[in-house]
């Protein structure tokens, strides 16, 4: 009864076009969360829905024994974008991480597994274990050993870290979860250069950050090149979808999954990586960055479309305020106000959101 209860004071959305979604009693929203960073060509894209549409009526499952012309043209799709040897589909990005995990073990042979404080890599056992947040962690604790966790940003505990024990470093180019938080150059890099000194391997979770800065990946800004990387969100722009790349061929039956790489999914990202390449969606991105200010803000951070809003105290009764005003946003930490908005938004849309943004912080 608690748990209906609750969920009846949630928004009821119903519908969504472009960057709009509209609830239960036909109230219209500007969605700068878009379902966490999923939704990068916005609701109800026509051409994507004519494409699963389309799929739906030729094949929709063919199991992971088989080869389909769409999971094809998904990696091709994807290798416009990003080099790699290896590619492994799953259903969401804490699959991907799973798969990285399991992969850096098999390779090289070795158990430990370094991640970052505040690092937020999912909610399986595995992503759980590289996860830092303790309210994540402490219901389902013993988690799965050999994991550590060193301070993000940290240069010197970068460098004093991995060893001849160390399987793989994991690590976010821009932290979501704890607030949008880039990772310095210096510290990336490091990261980079101890994991290949040590025969460690390199783990870039591009899960949120990828996309949204003004380049496919947001560890292009640092020109830092990860040995395996994850993806998931908007990668099919709301069917499920996680994708584990890797500079290094994984022998077959190493890991598997039912639906990973099916025939719809696959076409949703295939359609999804033609039309922000047509569009040049993911360049333009990088130039829509708003600066919010205001008395009450300390910093707004991030790069592109991927922001958080530092405020001087608890963010929850703004994301609220927010919202009857018809915007929706979310929080990333408990003083950050975090927008991941259809890529497709327009400039004049975003100075918008700054605008209300303001208004509200300042109210």
């Amino acid at each position: 009864m608690m748990e209906m209860s609750l969920y009846r004071k949630r928004l009821k959305l119903v519908r969504g076009h472009g960057v709009y979604v509209w609830d239960d009693e036909n109230r219209r929203y500007l969605d700068a969360i878009a379902g966490v960073g999923v939704a990068v060509l916005g609701h109800a894209h026509p051409e994507l829905a004519r494409a699963l549409c389309e799929q739906a009526q030729k094949l929709l499952v063919a199991g992971p024994m088989f080869h389909h012309e769409e999971k094809f043209a998904a990696l091709k799709e994807l290798h416009r974008f990003v080099d790699f040897e290896y590619a492994f589909f799953g259903n969401s990005g804490t699959e991907a991480v799973e798969a990285a995990l399991k992969f850096a073990r098999f390779y090289t042979k070795r158990k430990e597994i370094i991640a970052m404080s505040n690092a937020f890599h999912g909610r399986t056992f595995g992503a759980l274990s590289a996860t830092w947040k303790k309210k994540y962690r402490e219901d389902y604790e013993p988690l799965v050993p050999g994991f550590r966790h060193i301070p993000f940003n940290d240069v010197e505990a970068a460098k004093e870290s991995v060893s001849k024990n160390t399987a793989a470093v994991i690590v976010e180019p821009i932290q979501g979860e704890s607030g949008i938080i880039p990772a310095t150059r210096e510290f990336l890099r490091t990261l980079r250069d101890v994991t290949e000194d040590k025969g460690a391997l390199l783990i870039l979770d591009e899960i949120q950050s990828s996309l949204r800065t003004g380049k496919f990946l947001a560890s292009e800004h640092y020109g830092v090149k990860g040995d395996i990387i994850t993806l998931g969100k908007g990668l099919a722009n709301g069917v499920p979808i996680g994708v584990t790349l890797a500079n290094f061929d994984v022998p077959h039956g190493k890991h598997g999954s039912t639906f990973g790489g099916n025939p719809l999914a696959s076409r949703a990202m295939a359609e999804t990586l033609k039309i922000l390449r047509r569009e040049g969606l993911i360049e333009k991105a990088g130039e829509k960055r708003i600066e919010v200010r205001g008395e009450k803000v300390i910093e707004t951070r991030g790069m592109g479309l991927m922001l958080g809003i530092l405020i001087r105290e608890p963010a929850g009764k703004y994301v609220e305020a927010l919202q009857t005003r018809g915007l929706l946003v979310n929080t990333a930490g408990s003083r950050v106000i975090r927008l991941l908005p259809p890529l497709i938004i327009s400039k004049e849309q975003m100075m918008c959101i700054k605008q209300l943004l303001e208004e509200v912080l300042n109210d």
